[in-house]
């Protein structure tokens, strides 16, 4: 059983990084069983609704982890200015440390298939929605009011993904230290 666990497990972290890195369109259930070192059969045991189900699975994980840094960053910081910066400069490093290759690991899949894809479309919306939730709540625990924390939760999320993005493309950490300077004087505003 532990092997068929260990199959399954290496399979979804296998598409995760792939669906991150190139797309879901971009890959191939060859691409996953391939980075996996997966038997084919072994694909169809564990996710017998195939290329979907393992995105959508694949996709609730990786949203499952961020969420949990966003937790322990709003967790160990002492106040929100800190908790942001965590949480950005968490993102920053691992786009660095992918040579630019590996930017946010919703959004590639979800431009490409929630508008196709009711399973995809649904666990990109859950993870960020579950995103936003955890940075409203370490918002709100570091004194913003429910309604600020809300608004500031949804503005620090959006900035995140397009600083993401546009240092994915720029090959460039700056939109993303920007993007800091930016949250910083917003919770600053909000706070003040």
């Amino acid at each position: 059983m532990a092997k068929a666990v260990d199959s399954k497990g290496k399979t979804l972290a296998a598409a995760a990084a792939l669906f991150r890195r190139q797309g879901y369109q971009g890959t191939a259930l060859q691409d996953i069983l391939a980075a996996a070192g997966s038997p084919r059969g072994s694909l169809y045991f564990h996710f017998p609704r195939g290329k979907e189900e393992i995105g959508s699975v694949a996709l609730a994980q990786s949203g499952e982890t961020v969420r949990t840094t966003i937790a322990q960053a709003a967790e160990t910081a002492g106040d929100a200015e800190t908790f942001l910066t965590r949480v950005i400069r968490g993102m920053a490093a691992e786009l660095e440390r992918s040579n630019y290759r590996d930017g946010c690991p919703i959004a590639t899949t979800a431009l490409e298939t929630s508008a196709r894809s009711e399973a995809l479309g649904a666990a990109s919306r859950a993870a960020f929605q579950k995103w936003e939730l955890e940075i409203k709540r370490g918002l709100f625990r570091f004194g913003l009011p429910a309604g600020d924390a809300d608004l500031l939760a949804t503005q620090v999320l959006s900035q995140l993904e397009g600083a993401l993005l546009l240092s994915r493309t720029y090959r460039s950490l700056e939109p993303l230290h920007r993007a800091e300077l930016v949250m910083k004087l917003l919770l600053r505003q909000t706070a003040g």
